[in-house]
């Protein structure tokens, strides 16, 4: 939404978040702002989301007394646009999933052996690049091989690891050779475990150098949540679980990670 706002403050004339005059949007204000983000070729849910933050703001602005009744409801009457885009990202195949692995596993340092566990977890829970880096080993339920989430919105859920997950996971914790504190950390020089927590760009970034060792494509984090979506719904998962599984408020969102079609029209096709 921060990023959202600041684009509109910019195109409302320079501004920055803060020093842009809020209180005085209007309607034909937000209706200008949705057809020049439509002429910029802007996707409908980017629009939509552009909209949603307009309105949240208009509302401030009316709780405050800065804005009439009236014009707040005229602004939060305003429809979304309609249309869809293709999904952004990949699938991850299970060559691609084996290269990427491979590459870590290779490595034999505790880096190699931290990012091999990262990998595994991203792929096979759909976990977020932030809420894996958030994971303390007090969060880990060794008997039910589950780890407590705290995702966004604060929403808590249980996400339940694979066998293999689940021990590539212990056996990383064996060699932090403690009970508490955070599950991912980084190693210096010379494989040294350090005690302090790795970052959600960090994730980015382990990604990105595994895949050019392993000669894949470059992917994103969000491909592994992507690709756990997808072979969910592929072995078939009802799609609330899937939900529960990604931490979805809206079922609508998970079913955008549903590439499963696609890849079934693909393949029909390739054999005509």
């Amino acid at each position: 939404m921060r990023s959202h706002l600041l684009h509109i403050a910019h195109l409302s004339g320079g501004h920055d978040i803060k020093s842009c005059p809020w209180h005085l949007l209007r309607r034909e204000h937000v209706r200008s702002i949705i057809e020049l983000l439509s002429e910029l070729d802007k996707a409908p849910a980017t629009i939509n989301t552009s909209l949603s933050a307009m309105k949240g703001v208009a509302r401030e602005a009316w709780v405050a007394g800065r804005m009439d009744s009236e014009s707040y409801q005229q602004i939060n009457d305003l429809k979304s646009v309609r249309g869809s885009r293709l999904p952004k990202g990949i699938h991850l195949d299970d060559v691609t999933i084996r290269a990427l692995c491979s590459a870590c596993e290779t490595d034999e340092t505790p880096k190699g052996e931290r990012d091999a566990v990262l990998l595994h977890l991203l792929v096979n829970t759909g976990l977020r690049r932030s809420e894996s880096v958030s994971i303390d080993l007090e969060m880990i339920d060794r008997g039910r091989q589950s780890i407590r989430i705290v995702g966004k919105g604060n929403k808590e859920r249980l996400v339940f690891m694979p066998k293999d997950t689940f021990l590539r996971v212990t056996a990383w914790q064996s060699k932090l050779g403690r009970d508490t504190g955070p599950l991912f950390t980084r190693v210096r020089r010379h494989g040294v475990i350090t005690d302090h927590r790795i970052t959600d760009q960090a994730v980015y970034f382990i990604i990105k150098e595994r895949a050019a060792q392993a000669g894949v494509e470059e992917c994103a984090p969000h491909d592994f949540r992507r690709t756990f979506a997808t072979n969910m719904l592929d072995r078939g998962i009802d799609v609330l679980t899937v939900q529960y599984a990604l931490g979805h408020t809206n079922l609508a969102t998970t079913q955008r990670y549903d590439r499963s079609a696609e890849r079934r029209l693909e393949e029909a096709m390739k054999g005509i």
